[in-house]
């Protein structure tokens, strides 16, 4: 059998699937968005881990998706609402970005989020898969300032599917793509 170039230094892919801690992580924004919606603005935010052992995770995942799908989506996304009667929300998402970067201040121009650091809560979330089975996946809930974070977080419930628990009032969430940046995939 011939030799192929690159063994050595490919990942060996063994059908693991890694996923990321559940807590605290410093992220970092990668690309925002902003769409107008009937209910207000939806910013669409792709980030990626920044620090630690962990920094690069949704840039190496996605990588290695594209490998076999030319389809691959990137999965570091957080979706923030801003809504005229309800900002305290979108005040709270600004002032953490705000405060894990010294001298950033929020202008209304969602470009200058590039490049910004904050800190991200993740926790367990259920969603339906094909098959009409539940899964989980690890998703940034909350955004938070870098120092919060790295002061520690407690990890949030599990995000149940509505209907699969009383007392839940999840509803399906939303998967976007938008491949206009050829610096990033989304």
């Amino acid at each position: 059998m011939k030799r192929y170039d690159g063994y050595d230094k490919a990942e060996a892919y063994t059908g693991e699937y890694k996923t990321l801690e559940l807590g605290g992580h410093i992220c970092v924004i990668k690309k925002v968005t902003s769409e107008e919606k009937d209910y207000g603005t939806l910013l669409r935010i792709g980030f990626d881990i920044a620090e630690g052992e962990h920094k690069g995770f949704y840039q190496r995942q996605f990588d290695r998706k594209k490998e076999t799908n030319p389809d691959a989506k990137w999965q570091g996304m957080y979706y923030q609402t801003i809504k005229q009667d309800d900002l305290k929300y979108f005040k709270g998402f600004i002032t953490a970005i705000e405060n894990s970067n010294n001298g950033f201040k929020w202008d209304w121009d969602e470009t200058k989020l590039k490049g910004k650091i904050f800190g991200g809560v993740f926790g367990e979330e259920e969603y339906q898969k094909n098959d009409g089975t539940i899964g989980k996946s690890v998703k940034c809930r909350f955004v938070r300032s870098a120092e919060q974070v790295r002061k520690g977080v407690e990890v949030p419930e599990i995000k149940k599917l509505k209907g699969n628990d009383a007392h839940s009032s999840y509803s399906s969430g939303h998967s976007y793509a938008d491949n206009d940046d050829d610096e990033l995939p989304f």
